[in-house]
């Protein structure tokens, strides 16, 4: 608390637990900078990570704060009424401080509204200590008029959260082939465009090799350049069905026709 460890929003804010919390090597922890926050932020399994890269997606999603902290004065009085044992530390009995897995701003019908996920693998969910420990804070978000809910895999669209997860890293040019020369990658956008939409049976890394012999770019610049365009909405694919630069990629520019980029409702 001291902290300021679950408080303000935004860029500002700093999760209960981090990864560096932890001692030995998990591999499915990480940190990912966030698109909507500008901050890092820390997940402790891929699970939590392919829920997080959903929201980062969602146009209707303004912020999203991870491993938020319940007042532990709130949840022990919960757990007293409600007669559910409270989470303690197994050796000195102390009363453990509870966290939400996600706290999310959602933009709906112009009303910023605040809700609350917990994500967890569905066979976990026979466990009745844990749905004894949802309960807990389920009742604490009641309380406070904030829609609580649990996200399994069965809500996550796997092949969608893994090519959100291939073009994470391009939507921001710093660090990429056109970091110095930003104009360069608007300059091409055509080029690679027509290319990959008239590439005739070339897979989807054929076609951006071909611009880049073309244009005398770096192998795997224009590769780079889609994954980008995909990133910042430019180009629009059908993200729920896996992307294989192996393959051809059907895409269509997010202005052409009227297209509208669908907003997926993730915390339904």
């Amino acid at each position: 608390m001291k902290a300021g460890r679950g408080q303000e929003t935004g860029k500002d804010y700093v999760p209960w637990t981090t990864v560096r919390d932890f001692s030995g090597n998990n591999s499915q922890s990480g940190r990912v900078p966030g698109w909507k926050t500008g901050r890092i932020h820390n997940f402790l399994s891929q699970f939590e990570r392919h829920y997080f890269y959903m929201l980062e997606w969602s146009d209707n999603i303004t912020d999203i704060r991870e491993k938020y902290p319940l007042p532990i004065e709130n949840t022990s009085d919960l757990s007293q009424r409600l007669g559910i044992k409270h989470p303690e530390d197994q050796k000195t009995k102390e009363l453990i401080v509870m966290t939400t897995d996600f706290v999310i701003n959602v933009n709906q019908n112009g009303n910023n509204e605040m809700v609350a996920r917990t994500v967890i693998p569905a066979n976990q969910l026979s466990s009745k200590r844990k749905i004894d420990k949802f309960e807990l804070e389920r009742m604490y978000w009641a309380e406070r008029n904030v829609d609580w809910g649990i996200v399994t895999e069965h809500e996550i669209p796997k092949e969608m959260a893994q090519n959100i997860e291939w073009i994470y890293a391009c939507r921001d040019i710093d660090g990429s082939p056109f970091h110095s020369s930003p104009t360069i990658l608007a300059q091409l956008e055509p080029t690679l465009y027509s290319e990959v939409t008239n590439s005739y049976g070339f897979s989807l890394a054929e076609a951006a090799l071909n611009v880049d012999k073309r244009t005398g770019m770096e192998n795997g610049a224009s590769l780079w350049a889609i994954q980008h365009f995909i990133a910042t909405k430019q180009w629009i694919v059908d993200m729920t069905k896996r992307i294989h630069p192996s393959k051809p990629l059907f895409v269509e520019r997010a202005a052409q026709n009227g297209i509208q980029h669908h907003k997926e409702n993730v915390v339904s």
